[in-house]
């Protein structure tokens, strides 16, 4: 089966020249605007102010939304990095100062009782 699948794929798909009324057809078609609903049809509407006056500012909006939303989420994590960022050194510090609070506190323990 593979044997005769390789030779078939590459005939259904070898490039083929198209027919010398194709041109012609599919402009045609494109100029055909009778059907209501045909591509050509749906093309013109694309193109139309109407169509242009009526949508072009609903996406541009819907565009300007979208980045100001994109900037507000970079800049909430931009703040969440450095809000765990300060954590994490006040941690430290906390740290830092408890072990000195420590050694202050077994140094006082120490004058008051020497013999012990």
């Amino acid at each position: 089966m593979t044997d005769e699948f390789d030779p078939a794929l590459h005939r259904a798909l070898r490039s083929q020249r198209p027919h010398q009324d194709f041109a012609d057809r599919i402009v045609a078609r494109l100029d055909s605007s009778a059907a209501p609903g045909a591509p050509a049809a749906r093309l013109y509407f694309m193109r139309s102010r109407t169509f242009r006056s009526r949508w072009l500012p609903a996406a541009l909006a819907a565009c300007l939304i979208a980045g100001i939303g994109v900037v507000q989420v970079r800049q909430h994590a931009r703040d969440a990095a450095r809000a765990n960022q300060a954590r994490a050194q006040l941690l430290e510090a906390l740290s830092i100062a408890s072990d000195n609070v420590n050694i202050v506190r077994a140094a006082v323990a120490r004058e008051e009782h020497p013999d012990s």
